[in-house]
């Protein structure tokens, strides 16, 4: 592979990092179920990601669908966390902390589509691979 899978996990745990920090910098207690979507993505991507990085670290992979059905399910969550971020803060006039949280949009919307590429690259290598779990279907040559 071009590109080691370990330094893309690697970089969607630096940009998940980068944006619960700017997150913490800016939350807004008046919209609650985006601060709770948001904070409980963050931080649950921050400890999924660690272990699939310690994994391919220590060569205990985890199946490749597995990997594509995190990936896939971060990528929608990271988009969710990113659009209604973005849509929140729409109307307030700029300061720091609308600043902080526009960043943070973005880089949760950079973080969904390298996912969602993470996602895709996952379910190729599922295709080649023998190993994985999931069945395939056997067609014999008539």
């Amino acid at each position: 592979m071009l590109i080691p899978t370990c330094l893309i996990k690697f970089l969607e745990l630096s940009l998940t990092i980068a944006c619960l920090t700017l997150h913490h910098y800016s939350y807004d207690l008046t919209d609650i179920p985006t601060l709770m979507l948001c904070s409980g993505t963050y931080v649950g991507y921050v400890v999924v990601l660690s272990g699939e990085i310690v994994g391919e670290a220590v060569s205990a992979t985890a199946d490749a669908y597995i990997d594509a059905w995190w990936s896939a399910i971060g990528g929608v969550l990271f988009g969710a966390c990113g659009a209604l971020t973005l849509h929140g803060w729409r109307d307030v006039p700029f300061c720091q902390r609308k600043n902080y949280a526009q960043t943070y949009a973005v880089c949760s919307l950079a973080v969904a589509a390298l996912m969602t590429i993470d996602a895709l690259i996952a379910l190729c290598s599922a295709q080649k691979d023998d190993v994985s779990t999931r069945s395939k279907s056997t067609r014999r040559a008539a």
